[in-house]
């Protein structure tokens, strides 16, 4: 299909759903009211008292709404609504003693154990509605990866293709009617305007208030910007029991599971010898790890054909919904390293020898010098990766990024060019090597497992046959830290546990 044609497709289905509007299913959801009014309590009692006592219940409690709200599938095809619920139950329980509202407590504990007891009506009526529709013209809208995995696991018998909003340039063009499961407030202002399909139906919870269509930032200085009126209509019992908060207290409160930043601890010291900046990045799984400033990193990406699936990121793109490939347990750098000094056989030890002498020289000029002098020093040089030079004295990392700064340095420190230069350039070339070698068998593997699960859960084990690459862990990046730590770099990429990251999408 032409860029042309699409672009027809997508302005006559405009033309559609500016004539006739959007669609709102407002559902009737009894228990999920009831949580939600429990949440929205929890939460102005928490800002009430200025601690995190609750903290856990609170994250425990948003994740368990929210995925009442976007993930209304059947309770067999939904495991995470019940970890989520028993979570709730189990961090009511323990803080019985510990608060003065053992009331509240009570009210989450039933609320939680409600939802978990009965399916959502909103999962009820995207079923009914895509069978009146006729399934062929049918696509649902997921807000997630979580969502549309378990969505589409649950739709498969109706051959119900489910996307994610950016998906939507795949969208064949026999699908007419596209359900978007979930409020309209968290999908992003293209969905209404520059739509996939001629109707476009929202459906959603009624407890959820908040029902403005989204509109580009920029409708209100554009020249007949499109803007779509909305149509509601109400489904079930929306019968609810009155919440003591008011809706202006609840417009703030948070409904998508957020991260949970400390704030930097390390202060604004420089980092030593054996540290750096790194970023905390957290992972699915209850996983984490602290990414520095280098070049790249290994990554998979599930929606590439078999064979294209395992290649690199740069660090800097390294967002949320980044599946990550690391070493269990330890940096996949050290291993890469050792992998390819065996390659270099009998020329290893001389690589080794000029590797560390040029490094020795670098510590002892950091020493004397300073890291700030010395970084000024390298870029009057021309040097373009000046600031990282103090990682340039880690022992496996091979030299800077561009060839170019390595013989700047090798001179600025007063050492012959060559064959340090030389060395360093091979012993690149055969890490190079040894991770193609490593990313053929890498895809092997992929290639084997369930990327389904993958996408439901967002993680997995690799195993492969290779020394030192026994078990390979492949993690959804849930956060990223808006702020770098000092952290000391025998500890960067390396997972570790962290629940910090237990209930985010």
């Amino acid at each position: 299909m032409s860029r042309v044609h699409d672009v027809i497709r997508q302005y006559k289905a405009s033309v559609q759903v500016v004539r006739h509007g959007v669609e709102i299913f407002v559902i009737g959801d009894p228990a999920g009211a009831r949580l939600n009014a429990a949440v929205l309590r929890l939460a102005h009692t928490v800002r009430e008292n200025g601690n995190d006592v609750m903290g856990d219940l609170q994250r425990a409690a948003n994740a368990l709404r929210w995925r009442r709200m976007t993930q209304p599938q059947p309770g067999e095809f939904h495991p995470a609504i019940t970890e989520a619920a028993n979570a709730v139950v189990r961090e009511a329980r323990e803080l019985r003693g510990a608060v003065a509202d053992e009331a509240l407590l009570d009210d989450l504990a039933a609320a939680a154990q409600e939802v978990r007891q009965t399916d959502s009506p909103v999962g009820a009526e995207l079923w009914r509605s895509i069978e009146e529709a006729d399934p062929s013209i049918c696509a649902v809208v997921a807000s997630s990866n979580r969502a549309r995995a378990g969505l589409q696991e649950w739709l498969n018998s109706l051959s119900v293709s489910v996307l994610l909003p950016g998906e939507l340039g795949e969208v064949s063009e026999r699908v007419e009617q596209l359900y978007v499961v979930g409020p309209p407030f968290f999908f992003p202002p293209s969905l209404v305007t520059a739509p996939a399909a001629d109707e476009l139906t929202f459906l959603m919870p009624a407890w959820f208030r908040h029902r403005t269509i989204p509109v580009s930032r920029f409708a209100d200085h554009a020249d007949g910007a499109m803007k779509a009126r909305a149509r509601e209509r109400t489904v079930g019992d929306l019968s609810e029991s009155e919440s003591p908060i008011s809706d202006a207290e609840s417009i703030e409160d948070t409904y998508y599971p957020q991260p949970v930043w400390n704030g930097r601890t390390s202060g604004d010291r420089e980092p030593g010898p054996d540290e750096a900046e790194a970023w905390k990045v957290l992972l699915a799984g209850n996983l984490a790890i602290w990414l520095d400033d280098g070049d790249r990193i290994r990554v998979l990406d599930p929606r590439q054909p078999e064979g294209e699936r395992v290649t690199y990121a740069a660090v800097k793109d390294v967002v949320p919904g980044t599946y990550l490939v690391l070493r269990d347990g330890e940096t996949e750098h050290g291993a890469m390293y050792e992998a390819a000094l065996h390659l270099m056989g009998a020329r290893a030890a001389a690589i080794e020898e000029t590797q560390r002498g040029w490094k020795m020289a670098l510590e002892a000029r950091l020493a004397s010098r300073g890291a700030r002098a010395s970084i000024s020093e390298l870029r009057a040089r021309g040097v373009r990766s000046a600031a990282r030079v103090q990682a340039w004295t880690e022992a496996k990392l091979i030299s800077p990024k561009h060839e170019h700064d390595l013989v700047l340095l090798l001179q600025w420190l007063g050492l012959a060019v060559e064959p340090a230069h030389r060395n360093a350039m091979a012993l690149r070339r055969a890490v190079y090597q040894a991770s193609a070698d490593l990313r053929e068998e890498l895809e092997d593997a992929v290639s084997r497992a369930d990327l389904a699960a993958l996408e439901r859960d967002g993680r997995m084990s690799l195993e492969i046959e290779r020394e030192g690459f026994r078990s390979i862990v492949v993690a959804k990046v849930q956060a990223r830290s808006p702020y770098t730590e000092i952290v000391s770099r025998p500890h960067m990429r390396a997972p570790f546990f962290d629940r910090s990251s237990e209930w985010l999408e």
